[in-house]
This record gives C-alpha cells, sequence and structure tokens, in this order.
C-alpha cells in the first residue's frame, strides 16, 4: 500500500510540473503576442518605448531590423556564392568536411540537375537515407525544407536558432548595415572578430544596436573598407533593406517563447515561433 501511495504522489508531483510548464509557456506565448501585435504596427518605430514592457513576474521586448540582413540561401547558390553558406558553418562550429558537405547537399537541393556537388547529395543519397522523393530541386520555400536536407540535423544541433540567420524574403543582398556579426564575416570573408568590432561601432551614443541613433555605412564600399577590405565588392552585399522583421520574446517566470514575423508593407508573407538560444536576436548588441 505504501508504495501505491508514495507511486501516486510522484505521479500527481509529475502531473503538477508539466500543468505549471504548460501554464508557463503559454502565458509567455501571450506576452510574446502581444510585443509582435506592437512590432508589427505600420506606425511603430524601432526605439518606440512600446517595444518593452517590464513586469515583476510577466514582461516582453521586440526587436525591429529588416529581413535583409539575413542570408538568402537560393540568392547565394543560385549565384555561385555558397562560400558564403560554408563559412558560416564554419564559424558555427561545423568540422570542414561537414560544412563542405551540407553547402554541397543545399547546392544540390536547388539546382534543377542530378549531378551531384562536392560531398553533396542528390536522390541515391535520399533513398538510402528513407526520404526517397528528394532532393526537390528547387529554391528552398520554408525553413521546414531547409531541415530536410542531409547534414541539417548536425547544425540543428550546434545552432537551434539557424533560422534566425536566414530569410527566403529579400532580394538576396545582404544589408550589411543590419547583418548580424556572424552573417557580416561569412558574407565578406572577414575574422568574426572584425566583424563584431564593426558590427557594435555602428551602435551610435547610446551603445545599442538597432536603435535610432545607429550610424549607418552609406555604401557597400565604405562597409568593407571598414572592415579592412579593399577589393570590389561581390554581388551579394548590399546597405538597404525595406523588408520589416519583428522578433518579440515574451517571458513568463522562467518560461521564454519567442514569435518571429516578416512583413512587406503591412502584408505578413511569414510568422512563426522559433527556438530560443542562449544568443537570441532580440539580444544582440
Amino acid at each position: 500500500m505504501g508504495l501505491v501511495v508514495v507511486g501516486a504522489l510522484q505521479f500527481a508531483l509529475v502531473d503538477s510540473r508539466a500543468v505549471t510548464a504548460q501554464r508557463g509557456l503559454a502565458q509567455a506565448r501571450r506576452m510574446a503576442e502581444r510585443a509582435l501585435a506592437v512590432g508589427a504596427h505600420p506606425e511603430i518605430q524601432r526605439w518606440d518605448s512600446a517595444l518593452r514592457q517590464e513586469g515583476e513576474l510577466e514582461s516582453y521586448r521586440a526587436l525591429i531590423t529588416a529581413d535583409e540582413g539575413r542570408m538568402n540561401p537560393n540568392t547565394l547558390i543560385e549565384g555561385k556564392q555558397s562560400i558564403v553558406l560554408n563559412r558560416l558553418f564554419l564559424l558555427w562550429g561545423m568540422k570542414p568536411a561537414e560544412a563542405i558537405a551540407l553547402t554541397g547537399a543545399m547546392t544540390d537541393w536547388v539546382d534543377t540537375d542530378d549531378l551531384v556537388a562536392l560531398n553533396g547529395a542528390e536522390a541515391k543519397a535520399y533513398a538510402t537515407a528513407g526520404r526517397a522523393g528528394l532532393p526537390l530541386n528547387r529554391p528552398f520555400q520554408s525553413f521546414e525544407e531547409m531541415r530536410l536536407v542531409i547534414g541539417m540535423d548536425q547544425l540543428e544541433s550546434l545552432r537551434p536558432d539557424w533560422r534566425d540567420f536566414f530569410t527566403f524574403w529579400s532580394e538576396g543582398k545582404i544589408n550589411l548595415n543590419e547583418a548580424a556579426p556572424e552573417v557580416m564575416a561569412a558574407a565578406t570573408g572577414v575574422q568574426l572578430k572584425a566583424a563584431r568590432r564593426v558590427f557594435q561601432s555602428l551602435a551610435g551614443r547610446d551603445g545599442q544596436r538597432y536603435t535610432k541613433d545607429d550610424i549607418r555605412f552609406a555604401t557597400v564600399a565604405e562597409a568593407l573598407q571598414r572592415l579592412g577590405i579593399y577589393t570590389p565588392a561581390p554581388p551579394h552585399l548590399g546597405i538597404d533593406g525595406n523588408t520589416r522583421r519583428v522578433e518579440a520574446i515574451g517571458t513568463s517566470g522562467s518560461f521564454q517563447c519567442k514569435l518571429v514575423m516578416v512583413l512587406r508593407g503591412t502584408e505578413a508573407v511569414y510568422r512563426q515561433e522559433h527556438p530560443m538560444s542562449n544568443e537570441s536576436n532580440v539580444d544582440r548588441k
């Protein structure tokens, strides 16, 4: 009888914890939804105080950026600039052979032929892995499609927040005024330390990135010179972007939820919950 009672108590404790977690996550999601609604409003600017709300138990914060600060894998691959992807994977800690294989597999997914790229993956490799019918041999249309690429599971284990560094809604030029240090380094080939220094130098007097007093490059050439590059600018780099991206994090106690929305004008072209990480983009400085 004692064992039965102890077992019942343990079950009740586990069930109670599950209910508490569900409630906490639901509350965090509700706060994130509130922040997302504020950030998506066309009259709200990225420095508006309404983008943050602090409470004793619940809070939210939102960040507004240009989506062009991220990499469009389709245009990079189609423009023969897949080396940019390879650099990013190396920066995230992939081994060289793994990074080359993943870059090749992504190239094979996007291109229309059945020729295997360097260490890439065409139909035979997917069939062997039990995923017949892949790759689709066309540009990626979603993050879920990217997750199907052979090798993406390794990347996801290293960077659960990898989605925050990619986009399908830009025209392809990486906006160096908006790019995170990892993206800036991978896009230009400079060391990550140099990219971080230049990234922070754009913060303005308040020391915070993505605020009203940010300093902005006037030309791509200026951006490259600040990075120590004096060669002609490659075609995948830019300094502008009008695709609005809102990243919202809601907090309830120890629970957090991150929601992301991408807008063209007032139309939302993407809306999804993203995994949290210790280096969330909302906290980039």
